[in-house]
């Protein structure tokens, strides 16, 4: 069988990417996705509960992090890291239980929460996580290299509050 054209793999990545894209927005709906890993993963939780669930604080190197929202549909970083898993794993995305996980992680408290738990987490989940996307390591910083904003918007407020303040009764 014949290697495929980069055209080719773009447009399979193109179609995985739409594919992921389409069952996460029906699993936060509170529908089923057609992705087993998604479908199987127990009670379908409705946009509210996820909403709530993924807002509250989630704790990184033990720093408390800003409350974050899930979008309903994947946004452009969610659809950037998206692309960056299809690119790396393909239809495995799709059928391989490990992967499921990851779409399951994904889908209930964000793309960004995902990358910040495999670049920044302490727990063994988190570590684990990352022993599973290895592949994708590289991928997915550059990913968060390209919108800083988003991925270290928490460390910027927590560094803040380390910056030296200038003296009481200082003017300029």
């Amino acid at each position: 069988m014949s290697k495929p054209t980069p055209d080719q793999a773009s447009q399979e990545t193109a179609r995985l990417v739409l594919r992921m894209d389409a069952a996460i927005s029906a699993f936060r709906a509170g529908l089923r996705s057609g992705v087993q890993a998604l479908d199987s993963a127990g009670p379908i939780v409705s946009h509210d509960s996820l909403a709530s669930s993924s807002s509250g604080r989630m704790s990184v190197s033990g720093m408390g992090l800003a409350e974050r929202r899930v979008p309903r549909r994947p946004n452009k970083v969610e659809l950037a890291i998206l692309t960056a898993l299809a690119d790396t794993y393909g239809a495995e995305m799709l059928t391989n239980s490990s992967l499921g996980y990851v779409l399951r992680v994904f889908a209930r408290g964000g793309g960004v929460a995902l990358v910040q738990r495999l670049l920044f987490g302490e727990s063994a989940s988190d570590q684990q996580l990352s022993m599973m996307l290895t592949a994708a390591r590289i991928a997915l910083t550059q990913i968060s290299t390209v919108f800083p904003d988003v991925f270290f918007a928490d460390a910027n407020a927590v560094i803040a509050g380390f910056r030296p303040r200038p003296p009481a009764g200082f003017s300029t």
